[in-house]
């Protein structure tokens, strides 16, 4: 009987080292009460007289009950739930237990624990028969009720966090069944030996399971908080809204920039279902893509979904992110605008502008004014040319990808044939070096890009105007095509915004061709080069020939 007071004294004493870490105090608290108790009944065993084995055996009950709510204490502490314990409902619950031990060792003034109690001699030492109360089968279940609620929060936060807690899981669950037995044996007297409490003897099994669980697996170096402390932050700290859902849709948790953006009720009112929060349904949002809300914290979000589920792999829930996209939307609205006003507006005046200045052209015999007006036909043509390319540019942005097999030839060779129909003048030669020049791309804006290029060679010769157009392997087995004339470098002030990918105060380009250039070549996954050889190079190595179909 001794055994199981020591073991759990002893268990205590070797944990001390663990003292401030997460639960480890409260644990100790536990297995002192365990222990006390357990002693306390030991040493009644051997005392036959009965008023002093009746208070022994208070002893043992006003000790024993302690054990629940301090092994509660200890599971929400080790789990991360310390906040409870600083609520009233724990302060009433050791307010509870504080009176169940004070009957406990005031028994023998009013008996309202137990009667009838008898010393019984069973195997040699002093048993103990007597009838419960319903006082004393209160203080009895508030105690074991808390240690089966704090079973049931380690056994949960072990499980949600896999394999490195399953061992600890498995011991902790089996440590509460050899008391289990005894209680029931206890309370209900039944058994060969009914005047024997074998739940303090069970004791024995209950701390070999415990010091396993806490010691031998080092618990306490591993314990679950950490991780729940780490996903709690991971949460706050995020700008971004975060709703956190179960298996039924319903918000069950919510970062504080989410509840700036919606009506999320205090985690007490919690779950609520998705719709109530934001408006719309899960399924809506997420086939849409984004969401929108009203009020002053409001706006336009991307919607990221992710599945939660448990270790076994079943569905549990998951969480939705929303990302601010507020300013990229209005951004998309102002270029719509101005798309429109280039299209419109700036091409119909600027071809009115050119009709006139034409027809002052024919009229004039000044050769000053003629050269003047040649100046504004030749502006107008650029500006409309400008409005063309960027019409065509998002003409082609717009659309789906279309991935097919496309004849990298073939398609340059169409390029030179849109470039000479404006420019009739100039020499275009395209080449094909390569004996497959096939490629998996998108041949609209393979073309742009190679029209774009062709174009911005002849149009920037000072005078005979002409170009190359090379398709060849490269090294690695891909294909490039490269575009080469007889021009000027292009300068740094023409190339350094297109490699910084932004436009400065400081430094612009002038025109949209190579910025075209530019984002067509992104929106291929093809490598652009600007090379200068006795002339601009420029190579565009398209994505591996072998994706082709």
């Amino acid at each position: 009987m001794l055994a199981g007071g020591v073991g759990s004294l002893g268990l205590a004493w070797f944990l001390r080292r663990h003292r401030g870490q997460g639960g480890a105090s409260w644990f100790m608290v536990t297995l002192a009460a365990q222990g006390v108790a357990a002693l306390g009944y030991g040493m009644g065993l051997v005392v036959f007289e009965s008023a002093w084995r009746a208070f022994t055996e208070a002893w043992f009950l006003a000790a024993f009950i302690w054990v629940g709510p301090f092994f509660l204490a200890f599971a929400l502490e080790y789990t991360g739930r310390s906040a409870v314990l600083w609520t009233w409902a724990f302060r009433g619950l050791l307010a509870a237990t504080a009176a169940g031990s004070a009957l406990a060792l005031t028994q023998p003034l009013h008996g309202w624990l137990w009667r009838e109690f008898r010393v019984v001699e069973t195997l040699g030492v002093a048993g103990a028969l007597y009838e419960i109360q319903p006082a004393g089968y209160a203080a009895i279940v508030v105690c074991l009720v808390a240690v089966g609620v704090a079973v049931l929060l380690l056994v949960e936060a072990m499980l949600a966090y896999g394999p490195l807690y399953r061992r600890e899981t498995v011991a902790v669950a089996l440590s509460t069944v050899p008391p289990a037995l005894g209680f029931v044996q206890w309370i209900t007297g039944t058994g060969p030996w009914p005047a024997l409490n074998l739940l303090v003897v069970l004791l024995v099994a209950h701390v070999a399971f415990d010091a396993y669980a806490f010691v031998g697996t080092h618990m306490f170096e591993t314990n679950p908080v950490t991780r729940r402390a780490a996903e709690r932050n991971a949460l706050d700290d995020l700008d971004e809204p975060v709703l956190v859902l179960d298996a039924g849709d319903r918000v069950v948790d919510a970062n504080a920039r989410a509840r700036t953006v919606f009506d999320v009720p205090p985690a007490s009112d919690l779950p609520v279902p998705f719709t109530g929060v934001t408006g719309q349904s899960l399924d809506a949002v997420r086939d849409a893509g984004e969401l929108s809300t009203a009020g002053a914290a409001g706006g336009v979000f991307a919607v990221s979904y992710t599945p939660l589920t448990d270790s076994r792999g079943a569905s549990v829930g998951g969480t939705v992110i929303l990302y601010d996209i507020s300013d990229e939307r209005q951004r998309e609205q102002e270029l719509t605008v101005l798309n429109r006003v280039l299209r419109h507006n700036l091409r119909n005046k600027m071809t009115i502008i050119r009709g006139h200045a034409q027809s002052m052209r024919a009229e004039l015999d000044d050769e000053r004014l003629e050269s003047q007006a040649d100046a504004i036909v030749s502006s107008s043509d650029g500006l409309l040319a400008v409005a063309e390319t960027a019409h065509e540019f998002r003409r082609v942005r717009e659309r789906d990808r279309e991935w097919e097999s496309v004849d990298a030839a073939a398609t340059a060779a169409d390029a030179r044939e849109d470039v000479l129909a404006d420019w009739p003048d100039a020499r275009v030669e395209v080449a094909a070096v390569t004996d497959d020049p096939v490629v998996r791309t998108d041949r609209a804006v393979l073309g742009l890009l190679l029209s774009n290029l062709v174009e911005n060679a002849v149009s920037h010769a000072d005078d005979d105007p002409s170009a190359v157009v090379r398709v060849r392997d490269t090294e690695d087995g891909r294909v490039a095509v490269e575009v080469r004339d007889d021009n000027a470098r292009i300068s740094d002030a023409e190339l350094a915004p297109l490699r910084a990918g932004t436009e400065t105060p400081l430094s612009h380009g002038s025109g949209v061709g190579l910025w075209v250039v530019t984002w067509c070549a992104d929106a291929l996954g093809a490598s652009l080069d600007f090379a200068y050889d006795d002339g601009n190079v420029v190579t565009v190595t398209l994505p591996d020939r072998r994706d082709a179909t």
